[in-house]
């Protein structure tokens, strides 16, 4: 049973929670609206993770315990082989990560290189941005992951009375935190534009204090499954309503700050453009277990369809390359001496092209950075002297072809720039993909900024204390114009973050085709 102090708190907030959580999310989605209104399939008699059904070894393996000192305890997901992501409310101090069916003991602990908290977070209102994630020292990649949902055509598995799975660590009816369960729930309501949704009701599976952060799971219609939210807050006491703050909605400012790309099968719009790692997801029945954590679970069953929701990866001609151009700065443009460059580079693939797998940068011949995250862009570059620069934008895509964009010449203080050569119209192309295709021309379609706000470092995350969060709970325990041949470029520079805009939830190309890398 939580205890009296969590109880009183839980009940305190109630009405207030009841008010935002379900009715104003409650406007979005049937099963009609949806092409996968599907029942998932497995045991569903008594099931509830408020009253505890604990799960078989090894079943729902990318779930873990989220735990800090004082005995601060929440849950979360692993949604790529090197981030976990839980609720924002739970970051407090130093975190340890635990795949395992006991939060304090057993299975596997792995190390964190880094934590944050989503930077406009400060209370239990805030459900539809209540993100933090971890980023790993190590990959995971014995367990195949469950990635988030996203974009419009995944999330419409997100309906009213569509069927989920809620997974946590935490308290039930009956019990104290620590063990692993689980249960069928179904959406009591939904809005993907304010990104939350609400679950339980009516003796369905909810959600204790202790399952913070943890996963709200959806199955596709190809068997694999998805992380669709983060458990935030709960309206009563534990048991009742569960809200979730949806992943689709933290996606850009999960990709930016962590540096990783989370959506394996779309761009950062959400748009269908699968790679070759849209697939090896989590497909395992509900709640069976393969091998043990001994072994990191061997056998749990992966799968995927890269042609769910659109073209297969496979399936894109790969003679059809991208185009990229340099966005920012432009031609010509001189800062002082000791600054710091945001450059932006628009790369867009062919729509019935491969999928771009990186872009580079590069400064005077030499290759400086690589971004592999759509939107793409190099923030903080320096320069280390004063003089003109050349930057040169490479994009690659999933089939081999290697593209780079027209120069951007720029001076770094008291310099003149030359005047930027005029465009005659010819291009050159060069490809050894055996197509003879030429090289394409295109016009840029203007600057792409990243969507994400920065984060914060891990110590700075705090619990906001508020009964209604689930978690937080203790148990007591050569030839560029104007350049000097011997320049060279110490140069540096690293990926920036922007602003992820949301809304409160009560306000409810030149190119030139270069030779493909072996």
């Amino acid at each position: 049973m939580p205890s009296p102090a969590a109880t009183s708190r839980h009940a305190a907030l109630a009405l207030v929670l009841a008010s935002l959580a379900v009715p104003s999310i409650a406007r979005a989605g049937s099963p009609e609206d949806s092409q996968w209104a599907t029942e998932i399939e497995g045991p569903k008699d008594g099931l509830a993770i408020s009253n505890g059904e604990l799960v078989d070894e090894c079943a729902w393996p990318t779930t873990v315990a989220v735990t800090a000192g004082g005995g601060l305890l929440c849950s979360g997901t692993l949604i790529h082989p090197e981030l976990v992501v839980f609720a924002a409310h739970c970051l407090q101090g130093e975190k340890t990560i635990r795949f395992a069916e006991y939060a304090y003991s057993g299975g596997q602990e792995v190390p964190v290189s880094f934590c944050m908290v989503y930077p406009d977070y400060s209370a239990a209102t805030d459900q539809p941005i209540d993100w933090a994630f971890c980023r790993l020292a190590e990959p995971v990649t014995d367990i195949p992951i469950t990635p988030p949902l996203h974009g419009p055509c995944e999330t419409t598995a997100l309906y009213l009375g569509a069927e989920v799975v809620a997974v946590g660590f935490g308290y039930t009816l009956t019990d104290d935190p620590g063990p692993k369960t689980w249960g069928f729930s179904e959406i009591l309501g939904v809005n993907i534009d304010q990104n939350v949704a609400a679950l339980g009701g009516a003796g369905n599976a909810s959600i204790c204090p202790g399952d913070s952060g943890g996963p709200m799971f959806v199955q596709l219609p190809d068997g694999t499954w998805r992380t669709a939210g983060i458990a935030s807050t709960v309206s009563g006491s534990c048991g009742g309503a569960g809200t979730y703050s949806l992943l689709n909605g933290a996606i850009p400012w999960l990709e930016e700050n962590s540096g990783l790309d989370l959506t394996p099968c779309t761009n950062a719009n959400g748009d269908w453009e699968p790679t070759p790692n849209c697939t090896g997801f989590n497909a395992a029945p509900a709640n069976e277990g393969s091998g043990t954590w001994a072994n990191w679970c061997s056998g749990t069953p992966a799968g995927g369809d890269d042609s769910l929701c659109g073209v297969a990866w496979t399936d894109f001609d790969d003679n059809l390359p991208p185009s990229v151009a340099i966005t920012s700065p432009a031609w010509g443009d001189i800062f002082p001496e000791g600054s710091s460059i945001d450059i932006l580079v628009d790369a867009i693939k062919d729509p019935d092209g491969p999928a771009i797998k990186e872009v580079r940068l590069e400064i005077d011949d030499a290759e400086i950075s690589t971004d592999g995250v759509d939107p793409w862009g190099f923030e903080g570059e320096t320069f280390p002297t004063a003089g003109v620069y050349t930057l040169v934008a490479v994009a690659e895509d999933w089939g081999g072809n290697v593209v780079e964009s027209a120069p951007v010449a720029i001076g770094i203080g008291d310099v003149t720039v030359p005047e930027e050569p005029e465009d005659t119209g010819d291009e050159s192309s060069e490809s050894d993909s055996g197509s003879g295709s030429e090289g394409s021309e295109s016009d840029s379609a203007g600057s792409t900024e990243g969507d994400g706000g920065s984060g914060s470092d891990s110590g700075s995350g705090s619990d906001s204390g508020s009964g209604d969060e689930v978690g937080g709970e203790s148990d007591g325990t050569g030839d560029d114009p104007g350049l000097d041949e011997d320049a060279g470029c110490g140069c540096s520079s690293e990926r920036g973050p922007g602003d992820l805009g949301w809304a409160a939830l009560l306000g409810l190309g030149l190119v030139v085709l270069r030779r493909r890398r072996d």
